[in-house]
């Protein structure tokens, strides 16, 4: 419309295995003299009980982070990759599969808009982010006002009428839009994706490289999230019915 960071739910014993790595750790360096000098039993003694003080200090401050990444875990309102800034949805027209105008905010007017960059011979990423967003559309509290946008990064081969075949073996009412390869660059770099690269490996057979992320703009015409591939279907039907709600205020 993010290569993101994951974020992921610290587990009850991922402090202990914690504790248990870094036991080993230090028990490892127990073993190992400090100096090559005989030391005297106090000396001994000493040593044994600095390295149980740095060992409570490691434990403290792993503590202390992983309590901090669940806290800003649970501060996060969606599930997806929530965009620090929000970014507005860009001022582009396109064509659709009819050969029509399509002007991506002005014809979506208090929908969420869910862009993607993709083509229609793509092998994996493609057809699973539709084949999900299909399900997630289908669920009973899933928003009515959901558009899936569908922008193809292959335009010479995407005609409108390839384009509309393969969209509707996962949702008739997934829009395609195309334009001029200049037109589809401009649009990628519009978004903040990544701009597709033809890539040719063996036979004569083609494929790009492209950007994964569904980038997802709510009512307001503002984007608070991006979802990259994958993406559980939890998240979706977690966050459609958040953003349905960022409508426009009327002035």
């Amino acid at each position: 419309m993010r290569r993101p960071v994951y974020f992921t739910r610290s587990h009850s014993g991922g402090v202990a295995q914690l504790v248990e790595r870094f036991g080993r750790i230090e028990e490892a360096r127990g073993s190992i003299p400090l100096t090559s000098t005989h030391n005297s039993c106090f000396r001994h003694l000493l040593s044994k009980a600095t390295q149980k003080w740095h060992f409570l200090a490691i434990l403290v401050v792993l503590s202390l982070l992983l309590v901090s990444c669940e806290s800003q875990k649970n501060k996060q309102k969606f599930e997806g990759l929530e965009i620090g800034s929000p970014s507005a949805l860009p001022e582009l027209e396109l064509t659709d599969t009819n050969g029509k105008a399509f002007n991506l905010k002005a014809d979506t007017l208090g929908m969420v808009r869910l862009v993607y960059f993709g083509f229609t011979e793509c092998p994996d990423i493609c057809p699973i982010h539709l084949a999900q967003l299909r399900d997630v559309l289908e669920l009973p509290q899933s928003p009515d006002n959901v558009v899936v946008l569908f922008i193809t990064v292959d335009p010479e081969r995407d005609t409108p009428q390839v384009l509309r075949s393969y969209l509707d073996q996962f949702d008739s009412e997934f829009i395609g839009l195309s334009g001029k390869k200049v037109e589809v660059e401009a649009a990628q770099l519009a978004f903040g994706a990544l701009v597709a690269a033809p890539q040719y490996p063996t036979e004569g057979k083609y494929t790009y490289g492209h950007d994964g992320r569904v980038f997802a703009f709510a009512p307001d015409d503002m984007g608070y999230t991006q979802y990259p591939h994958p993406t559980r279907q939890t998240s979706w039907a977690h966050d459609l019915p958040l953003l349905a709600q960022y409508r426009k205020t009327k002035s």
